[in-house]
């Protein structure tokens, strides 16, 4: 049995600081390579980068054997990227990239949540815990990104 949870329990991006109280949570690795689609200029230099977090989907999955439930976390994370193209006049541009993730929730020992688990009571949250973007060349960039996926009670 799979439940839906409305957008309503999903939080914005969103760091855990000191008062928080992180119920759950999951890590996960988004590496790789951004290519500059050849519409845009190459560049010369990176400047500036943003990122925005979409949750689509958060979905409790009951499991049959052993019994229990684990919390599946579906979404996109935008990358944008500010340069300045390698053309004689120096231009700024902007490109941008969708990257998908998903992510199960589980107890932090990997063992299944209890079958009366109640997603309801809980708000997903993602982090960007670390991004970091390198040039390989003048359309490529490498990125390694860590997501801290994460569930905070409401009543919290």
């Amino acid at each position: 049995m799979t439940k839906f949870c409305p957008l309503g329990d999903v939080g914005d991006e969103r760091c855990p600081d000191s008062n928080d109280v992180v119920s759950y949570h999951t890590q996960i690795q988004l590496n790789g390579l951004l290519e500059i689609p050849l519409n845009k200029p190459p560049k010369e230099k990176m400047f500036n980068t943003i990122h925005e977090v979409d949750i689509t989907k958060l979905t409790a999955v009951t499991v049959k054997k052993p019994p229990g439930k684990k919390i599946l976390v579906v979404g996109k994370l935008m990358v944008g990227l500010e340069y300045i193209a390698k053309v004689p006049d120096q231009k700024v541009h902007f490109a941008h990239w969708e990257i998908p993730f998903q992510a199960l929730i589980k107890n932090d020992d990997g063992t299944l949540l209890p079958l009366d688990f109640d997603l309801d009571q809980y708000i997903a949250h993602v982090c960007v815990e670390y991004e970091e973007y390198h040039q390989i060349d003048e359309r490529t960039i490498t990125k390694e990104l860590v997501l801290l996926i994460w569930l905070q009670r409401k009543d919290n």
